[in-house]
């Protein structure tokens, strides 16, 4: 997302099948706004999927120092038969093995746009796989690299994950890879009034943050803040007219959810005041400051079932609480199960047979040397090894059957939680129950301060759910506490088969 010299709005985000990541027939759709986010135009498919073809992970530059009406600049993946963890070598456009990156330019305000591939501009000999980080870039505004343009990027190097700045000094026409960055991975960044670069990286259990003061061709080692929890996820950095700074991201360090806005008013060196603007399943996120003064946010809702705007004004943030409360009960215990999405049920017969005649020939990809938070959340190279099947949109229609809104058979809903212990006390006899198909293990006892977390329990929808119209789905713990002896506790998620939200 992105607000132009008019003020204008421009959003791009993935338009998926099925929830599943690059390669896939995946378009990019486009919406925009003119009237700070009350009204949008109507979804457009910006850069159109081909047969298994597709793109991916949109992120926007706006570079304000390009005629009266700026450029507006968009970079993507686009992928034929590869994912990122498992491309090739090289920057051949003829290999179907090679993830590569889509650079889009407006010069009009978003209404024409020129499109060609920059692969070989920012991927080096020793780089396999490539993509910018979804979101937002910047343009340095002071110093002596003003009018620069910087963006994050993510590399892989074999088994590697690196974090990487390439910049521009030509409006965004030629891109240079400037400062590479061990332990990076997706990342938010943010041009402070200085010249400084801001850059937050996602990780776990606390996002990575760091600067550069030379335009991008070296940065600051990476470190925890205390201040920013996060499960893995890419949130954004925004520097406002102010010179104050905006950030978003997951404020937990386990479970996509609760996600919040900071202010920061001493260039990000502290986070003192938040607001929460989704408390429930809430993933990715981009803020922009909005021509009316307003903080406007993008981000992934329910699931990644929906795509929400919302604004703020500066001043609502800054009557925030400094703190934002810790979530546990009276008993210093916290029981949290977050939704993470809805996987699409499958014709068994329909995928068996497409599966014999789909032969991808790419290598596989043993993506257990890679942790688990840097794996792609749902979709090819999300599991312990690559290789999953690629179909295009025509193929997808057979194997899920006509769209249609909300749930059906055979579609299956993924959670994930966390209980933790906060109290002083060893909690013993750990249980965890729900009626999905997988069993949280029990454990014997759980000292202060640990924790279990599960990431991925599925119950798959029943003929009896469609009939009542709603799935409730209870998650229960219990465990013996050494003065309250047996304590336990529950929540409920119940989700409307008939609109797939939750009720």
């Amino acid at each position: 997302m992105a607000v132009t010299n008019s003020g204008r709005i421009i959003a791009i985000y993935d338009a998926r099948v099925d929830l599943d990541d690059l390669p896939g027939p995946i378009d990019l759709v486009i919406r925009m706004s003119d009237d700070n986010g009350e009204r949008w135009t109507g979804q457009e498919v910006f850069l159109a999927s081909e047969g298994v073809s597709g793109y991916g992970d949109a992120s926007i530059i706006f570079d304000p120092n390009v005629g009266d009406k700026g450029r507006i600049i968009v970079f993507c993946q686009s992928s034929s038969l590869a994912s990122f963890f498992e491309s090739s070598l090289g920057c051949a456009q003829d290999d179907p093995t090679v993830v590569h990156i889509s650079l889009s330019i407006s010069d009009d305000d978003g209404e024409t746009w020129s499109h060609k591939i920059v692969t070989e501009q920012v991927k080096d000999e020793k780089t396999h796989g490539i993509f910018a980080s979804s979101g937002m870039g910047c343009c340095i505004p002071n110093g002596p690299y003003a009018g620069r343009l910087i963006h994050s990027f993510v590399l892989r190097r074999g088994s590697e994950l690196l974090g990487a700045l390439a910049f521009s000094d030509d409006h965004g026409n030629t891109w240079k890879l400037g400062a590479e960055i061990p332990s990076g991975n997706e990342s938010g960044i943010a041009c402070l009034n200085n010249g400084t670069i801001l850059f937050h990286s996602r990780s776990t259990p606390l996002r990575l943050s760091g600067k550069s003061v030379d335009g991008g061709q070296t940065i600051s080692e990476l470190l925890p803040h205390h201040e920013l929890p996060d499960p893995s996820d890419n949130g954004s950095l925004a520097t406002l007219k102010s010179g104050e700074v905006i950030c978003t991201h997951n404020h937990d360090s386990d479970l996509r959810r609760r996600t919040v806005a900071k202010l920061s008013r001493d260039g990000g060196v502290t986070w003192p005041r938040a607001i929460l603007l989704e408390s429930e399943s809430s993933a990715y996120s981009t803020a922009c400051e909005l021509a009316d003064g307003r903080i406007g946010v993008l981000f992934e809702r329910h699931g990644y079932t929906e795509m929400v705007f919302c604004r703020f004004s500066l001043d609502e943030l800054k009557e925030t609480k400094e703190v934002l409360p810790l979530e546990v009960d009276e008993n210093e215990i916290e029981f949290q199960v977050a939704f993470r999405y809805v996987r699409p049920g499958r014709d068994k017969q329909v995928l068996e047979r497409l599966i014999s005649l789909v032969k991808r020939n790419i290598p596989t990809v043993d993506m257990s040397v890679f942790k688990f938070s840097e794996r792609k959340e749902i979709g090819p190279n999300s599991g312990s090894a690559s290789g999953d099947p690629v179909f295009t949109k025509e193929e997808f229609d057979e194997i899920l059957g006509p769209v249609s809104p909300g749930l059906k058979v055979g579609d299956e809903l993924r959670f994930s939680g966390r209980l933790q212990n906060h109290s002083p006390h060893l909690l013993t006899e750990i249980k965890i129950e729900s009626l999905c198909e997988e069993k949280v293990s029990s454990t014997s006892k759980l000292s202060p301060g640990d924790k279990i977390t599960f990431m991925d329990l599925r119950y798959r929808i029943q003929h009896e759910d469609l009939e009542i119209g709603n799935v409730s789905l209870v998650f229960k713990w219990s465990a013996t506490h050494p003065n309250l002896g047996s304590t336990s506790g529950q929540i409920r998620h119940q989700i409307s088969t008939k609109s797939g939200l939750s009720i």
